[in-house]
């Protein structure tokens, strides 16, 4: 499948309908590892990277950010449920990922989007959790970001989506892959190295998230 471009009428016309409804049903909390160093912009260019708890993830991090079209990387499962809906996942912004092949399009497509000033969103555990054990990152966030030196913002969510819960995130300083590889052309080894430490720093503000919230109980 070739890769699709948005349609910024479609994508406003989503975000604008379901600004209000979305922001309503998910009521979203947003904590800052370092709030006085951290901006609520997002930079340019950027890549959003997440665990991935939900399909509604996508639908949280739009919400969040109604005024930047994010291009998040969606997994062909999503994309082979009809040709109307693969359509409108590529308007809104999708990025198709084929899994099971070795088509890296999505990288190109990806290395375009951030060199244009754009966000690229990924989920780098590829598929959601099992029973809730969530699965080892991929590193394809990892052959992005050395390509393109663009910074990572990583965000943790807790995935609560419930009229009776707030959803929770926890959005963590910007990562610049580079300060942990000066390698041109980094080994196999040293490229798992890397997506350890990406996985490691998003799980940590997880951690971070649950204390917070924690302490807010402990207060009422």
């Amino acid at each position: 499948m070739r890769q699709g471009k948005p349609n910024q009428f479609v994508r406003a016309f989503v975000q604008l309908t379901g600004f209000i409804p979305t922001r309503i049903f998910l009521r979203p909390k947003v904590y800052y590892i370092n709030k006085e160093s951290q901006g609520k912009k997002l930079p340019k260019p950027c890549i959003l990277m997440s665990n991935h708890k939900s399909l509604m993830d996508f639908v949280l991090y739009m919400n969040m950010y109604p005024f930047r079209t994010l291009r998040f990387l969606i997994a062909e499962v999503m994309f082979n449920k009809g040709k109307m809906f693969a359509k409108f996942l590529f308007s809104i912004g999708g990025i198709f990922v084929n899994r099971d092949t070795r088509d890296f399009s999505f990288v190109a497509e990806s290395l375009k989007v951030l060199d244009n000033g754009g966000t690229v969103g990924i989920f780098p555990e590829s598929r959601l959790p099992v029973d809730g054990k969530p699965w080892p990152f991929k590193p394809s966030v990892v052959f992005i970001a050395l390509r393109t030196d663009a910074p990572i913002v990583p965000m943790y969510t807790d995935g609560a989506y419930s009229l009776k819960k707030r959803t929770r995130v926890m959005i963590g300083e910007k990562i610049y892959l580079r300060d942990y590889c000066a390698d041109e052309n980094p080994s196999p080894e040293e490229i798992m190295r890397l997506t350890k430490i990406l996985e490691d720093k998003t799980f940590a503000l997880g951690e971070e998230l649950k204390k917070r919230v924690e302490k807010e109980n402990g207060k009422k």
